[in-house]
């Protein structure tokens, strides 16, 4: 079922100086079938009003259920129109996409330039990830701390980085290089889409059902690599917010606050990774 939500006219109308604890988790939906949510910014301490990035015929959906709407003749038809060029069945986004309420960024963005990028910054980000676990190993802040198997830290992070991220890294470079330099037959990518979405994609144009095809197959992978990234993020920043840095030694020292750079620079990367991968989901219609 849907998840409800509260109809208004505009974003204007959310007033976030008289949300409470209790309210800050409603979700809304304006004229437009554009949802926002909104929550806590921890640095600015106040409520921020953040879009909601979903599929686009759920939007369709809460359009029509929306109060207030005049469903003229000329209103339908518009409704009607636009529902021949949404997807009857886009792709379910993973619950932790949506709960992110990331934007998707659609503009310059297409599947060539994509592919092109996403072959470098993967290995990039790789070479990040690695450096980032060798200077918290340096600065010797996680080398008192142990997992439920008497693991050390820099260890369990290794372990972690390799499973949930350099193994999805590895798959997802092979399928650019794959669409780029070699590849497949049409019908062998057309043979791998759900069946629901089928019979949708066989109605468009050869080209747009190659980069519906690619899109799709690159998301399961996409996902999962950045998932495993951010959690992975998130578990060096609890390992590491009540770490002595005062105590530690000038080398250590420099080497804990450079893994807290690429840390940072990492977050805000994978975010803006996200927002560009669900533009290119949004361009080839997945979603």
């Amino acid at each position: 079922m849907p998840r409800r939500y509260i109809h208004i006219n505009s974003v204007d109308d959310i007033d976030t100086t008289k949300l409470t604890l209790k309210t800050i988790e409603n979700r809304y939906i304006d004229q437009s079938g554009r949802r926002y949510a909104t929550r806590f910014n921890i640095r600015t301490r106040k409520i921020e009003i953040v879009p909601i990035a979903l599929g686009r015929e759920e939007a369709i959906f809460f359009k029509r259920q929306a109060g207030g709407i005049q469903h003229t003749s000329e209103n339908v038809s518009q409704e009607k129109s636009s529902e021949r060029r949404v997807h009857p069945n886009p792709m379910k986004l993973p619950s932790w996409v949506a709960s992110m309420g990331i934007e998707p960024k659609t503009e310059g963005v297409d599947l060539q330039s994509f592919l092109g990028i996403a072959e470098k910054e993967i290995q990039r980000n790789g070479e990040r990830f690695r450096g980032l676990i060798q200077s918290l190993k340096m600065s010797s802040v996680l080398e008192d701390l142990k997992d439920s198997n008497q693991h050390d830290a820099i260890l369990e992070i290794t372990n972690i980085y390799e499973r949930d991220i350099q193994q999805h890294a590895g798959r997802v470079q092979s399928l650019v290089v794959e669409f780029m330099r070699f590849p497949k037959p049409l019908a062998s990518y057309l043979g791998q889409i759900d069946r629901n979405c089928k019979k949708y994609v066989e109605k468009l144009d050869v080209e747009k059902q190659r980069r519906y095809a690619m899109g799709y197959l690159l998301s399961g992978e996409m996902f999962a690599l950045l998932r495993g990234s951010l959690d992975l993020i998130e578990m060096i920043e609890n390992l590491t917010k009540e770490a002595k840095v005062d105590r530690l030694s000038y080398d250590r020292k420099s080497a804990f606050e450079s893994a807290m750079q690429t840390l940072e620079f990492l977050k805000q990367s994978q975010r803006e990774e996200l927002a560009v991968f669900l533009g290119l989901l949004v361009s080839v219609d997945v979603i």
